[in-house]
């Protein structure tokens, strides 16, 4: 294993298809050299890599339309990004539960919006760290599509079995 700062030659082989590739980004990127394109590519990656595990996603926005960009071989699982929050098997819900709790991400949240809670407020009505708050928030403000399109599966879902469900504003 190389020490810091010193230097180790990287010797590989590509495919003829990667070789291209290599091209079309080094002229897509401006780079002088093959390695320089190889190294900003990498450095590229790791501040993507980075910004994914912290919760963020990556959009590509035009004038009128938002799409969210998935890189398949940046994209965290669940479990490396949250420290409170875990998935649960569920036949069709998808969001996250806070650990050890059979509670939703989106209800506190929620809670937090309908009452206007401050996240120290919340924490201590959910007796839950700030900490485990914080991270709801930006849980639930990152997959707000996911927790409303959710809450219009369980309000139909009710409505099937014959509850009445008012309408409320999901945030």
């Amino acid at each position: 294993m190389s020490q810091a700062g010193e230097t180790k030659r990287q010797n590989f082989n590509v495919l003829p298809e990667q070789e291209a590739q290599i091209e079309w980004l080094r002229v897509a990127m401006g780079a002088a050299t093959t390695k320089e394109t190889i190294l900003r590519s990498i450095s590229v990656m790791a501040v993507l890599h980075n910004y994914l595990q912290q919760g963020y996603q990556i959009r590509l926005v035009t004038s009128g339309e938002q799409i969210h960009l998935v890189i398949p071989e940046l994209e965290p699982t669940p479990q490396s990004i949250w420290q409170y929050l875990v998935s649960r098997p569920h036949p069709w819900r998808k969001q996250l539960y806070v650990k050890g709790r059979r509670l939703l991400a989106s209800t506190v949240w929620q809670d937090m919006q309908l009452n206007t809670l401050s996240p120290e407020e919340a924490a201590e009505n959910f007796s839950l760290p700030i900490a485990a708050v914080n991270e709801i928030i930006r849980y639930c403000e990152a997959n707000h599509e996911l927790i409303k399109m959710e809450a219009e599966e369980e309000r139909y879902r009710l409505e099937q079995q014959g509850v009445r469900v008012e309408s409320q504003a999901a945030s």
